[in-house]
């Protein structure tokens, strides 16, 4: 039996023999032109054809374009005020996974962007709510962000976390709301009979722990328990239709979204974001970039330690070995990792090519079907106001005789040496213990810790007293989001910021323990940059170094521990159908937003010019591999962030009509915008595309679209059209 899935691939049922009396079959996925991509059916008595019984649940995949302003907005993740984007290389977009069982339903988003807050997933609620009443609310409404740190910031109202960005952006804020909603809509609308499987797969050489000195302060006894400081394991969860058909899959992988470094400045989804476009365009041969029929989501695990960039890190102008601890650069000079690959460009596409690799190895297994119940469990947490129990790592019980509280939030000395990933031109240490009376001074202009804080805190000397100042808005969430849903058997935490490998183990070690009490297989996932963003989540152990991700653990030394506790409670609740109260909802603060962001206020095309003019023509002839390169007469790209459609197009010629081979959102292509002139509002747009190398070999042009403002804020679009060149092999 052969049942059509996507393109020329097809499935074949294959008997691997008799297990138990049951006939083990599996089905797979055999392409004539990619890999094979196998699904599952369940074990049938005494056939060797696939027979899909009733799906236990209805599951709808979406997705949908939520790039943000690609220009003059700072990028948030680095914190670095002066990495303003200047164009577009991939494009942001939010997958959707809606997955119901009876009355219950819940959605699961993952975001191409550093993170998302309560702001934002509150108006995706009410956008849903407009159309579809109360079927979603912030319980069962679940968004993680990839984490990526090149694209957009100024959308999480949090003072701290949008100072960088110049203050709160309107336009970021809309663009993700409206994205992020789509991408829902789009799941609810082909809501299916389904069936899931569960996989895993071991993915090397894609990471490397940043802070192993601080990984080697964790028992020795708990440490013994794991092979490596890392967590290498990818774990998937497929969607196969009633008929056999993939539907979609979800990928979680422990890797920060930062092979783009602090140097980049065009809009980018960064490795996972790689990931995600490369296994979709393995299961949808035919679809544009973005528009998949099957939909691929990657989210982020335990990342808060682990970084893409494999090689050592280096002093910016001298080579010299730094790790901003140890071992300092020069006043004034950086120090960050790079590699595997010759530029960033290169390192992204390295690395997110090895987890592609890992799914689509995962995706050629059998897999294990889920039969579970589909749960959601969510509560806001109160983080200062938190007393618990004691975990114990080694033993892995909590001690009620011992209990520990959280901390009014605070940023340690630390917090400011950034990490090998980004940079530190400050000259303040990683690990550092001690306070400094010039910096006590600075960080006291904003607030001054108190002395209940300095205490709570210790060993971390306060930088910044976040939780003590809200002017104008509050600094740093006091109240956060915690979640824990089950997926037939497949416990997702929701991590609402970057637990490091170890926090993320001992979270998987108290939800797995819950289920296994009671009979459940205890198959957890961590997904981190849930809802809300709070910085880091070290381990107590970790927390006694103070290096970067310590001094970022906001709420003092036993935040771990606030997080634990709270999550064996989700568990038990999930796992016994028992609901919680939801807590106490954060404020909404963004009407107190200000920012310092400029408007577009005109564009000029130029004296005796036009919008769309060509300024430079490509090459007449141009090989396979090679980068063609066309420049316009551009616009501000602020003026229409063009989500669903794109600035440009590729096109080819075939007989007498034009065909579009690639957009803005490919890999091949790249977007950069310059401003000429400031005074008369003129800017130029230039579109580049490396010519693939099974480019056919015929004509091609390059389409500009833009849209110009006038000088009483009025909208007109414009198109731009370059020479025909050919493509030579």
């Amino acid at each position: 039996m052969a049942i059509p899935l996507v393109g020329k691939i097809v499935i074949l049922a294959v008997t691997l023999g008799v297990i138990g009396g049951m006939t083990a079959v599996i089905v797979v996925l055999v392409s004539e032109e990619e890999s094979t991509v196998p699904t599952t059916s369940a074990p049938t008595q005494g056939t060797t054809e696939p027979v899909y019984q009733d799906a236990l649940y209805h599951v709808g995949v979406g997705i949908a374009d939520m790039t943000g302003p690609c220009v003059e907005v700072v990028f948030m993740g680095y914190a670095e005020i002066g990495q303003t984007g200047r164009g577009l290389h991939t494009r942001q977009f939010s997958r959707a996974f809606v997955f119901v069982q009876g009355d219950t339903r819940v959605v699961l988003v993952t975001a191409d962007v550093q993170a998302v807050g309560i702001h934002v997933r509150r108006q995706v609620v009410r956008n849903l709510q407009e159309i579809y009443g109360d079927t979603y609310t912030l319980k069962n409404v679940i968004i993680a962000g990839t984490h990526t740190h090149s694209a957009p910031g100024g959308h999480l109202v949090n003072f701290l976390l949008d100072v960088s960005i110049r203050g709160f952006s309107r336009e970021t804020f809309d663009a993700y709301v409206n994205g992020i909603t789509r991408s829902i809509v789009r799941a609810h609308e082909n809501i299916t009979p389904a069936r899931l499987y569960y996989g895993q797969t071991m993915v090397t050489n894609a990471q490397k722990n940043r802070s192993p000195f601080s990984y080697d302060f964790n028992p020795a006894e708990e440490r013994m328990r794991y092979t490596d400081n890392l967590d290498h394991q990818l774990t998937q969860l497929r969607i196969v239709k009633q008929n056999g058909d993939l539907h979609g899959v979800l990928n979680w992988f422990a890797l920060h979204t930062t092979s783009m470094n602090m140097t980049n400045r065009l809009v980018s989804a960064d490795n996972l974001g790689y990931a995600a476009m490369r296994l979709e365009k393995t299961l949808n041969p035919d679809s544009e970039a973005g528009k998949p029929e099957i939909v691929a989501g990657f989210f982020t695990a335990n990342l808060g330690d682990v970084s893409p960039n494999l090689e050592e890190a280096q002093c910016e102008f001298s080579g010299e070995h730094c790790d901003n601890h140890f071992s300092l650069c020069a006043a004034g000079e950086r120090c960050y990792a790079l590699g595997p690959g010759e530029d960033m460009f290169e390192s992204t596409k390295i690395i997110g090519t090895r987890v592609f690799e890992g799914a689509l190895q995962v995706l050629n297994s059998p897999g294990e079907e889920l039969t579970g119940n589909i749960a959601v469990v969510h509560q806001f947490v109160d983080m200062p106001e938190q007393v618990v129990a004691r975990y114990d790592p080694v033993t892995r019980t909590f001690d009620e005789n011992d209990q520990v509280r959280g901390c009014s939030p605070a940023m340690g000395y630390s917090f400011a040496s950034g990490t090998t990933d980004g940079a530190n031109t400050l000259n303040i240490t990683q690990g550092t213990l001690e306070g400094d009376d010039f910096w006590d001074f600075v960080g006291g202009l904003v607030a001054a810790p108190t002395e209940d804080d300095v205490e709570c805190h210790a060993p971390k000397p306060i930088l910044l007293a976040t939780g003590r100042t809200n002017i104008p808005v509050p600094w740093h969430p006091r109240i956060v989001s915690t979640s824990l849903i089950m997926l037939g058997g497949l416990a997702v935490i929701g991590v609402p910021g970057e637990p490091t490998t170890m926090s993320g183990r001992r979270m998987r070690d108290v939800v797995g323990a819950v289920m296994e009490e009671h009979g459940l297989e205890p198959r957890v996932v961590v997904t981190g940059l849930t809802n809300e963003y709070i910085h880091y989540i070290a381990t107590f152990e970790e927390y006694q170094v103070q290096r970067y991700e310590a001094a970022s653990t906001i709420y003092g030394p036993h935040t771990l521990e606030i997080f634990l506790n709270k999550y064996s409670e989700l568990a038990s609740a999930v796992v016994q159908g028992e609901e919680l109260p939801e807590g106490p909802e954060p404020a909404d603060h963004i009407n107190s937003t200000i920012s310092f962001i400029l408007p577009v206020v005109v564009d000029n095309a130029g004296l005796f010019q036009s919008f769309g003019d060509v300024l430079q023509q490509p090459d007449p002839v141009v090989r396979r591999g090679e980068t063609v390169s066309v420049t316009f007469i551009g616009a501000n790209p602020r003026n229409n962030l063009r989500q669903e459609s794109t600035h440009f197009v590729v096109e080819r010629q075939l007989l007498s009509q034009w065909e579009v081979v690639a957009t803005d959102a490919d890999w091949e292509t790249r977007l950069i915008w310059e401003r000429r002139s400031t005074i008369l509002g003129t800017s130029s747009v230039t579109v580049e595309w490396t010519v693939p190398q099974d480019a056919l070999v015929t004509s091609y042009r390059i389409t500009y679209y833009g849209t110009s403002r006038g000088l009483l804020g009025s909208l007109t679009d414009f198109t731009g059209t370059s020479n025909i060149f050919s493509v030579n092999s």
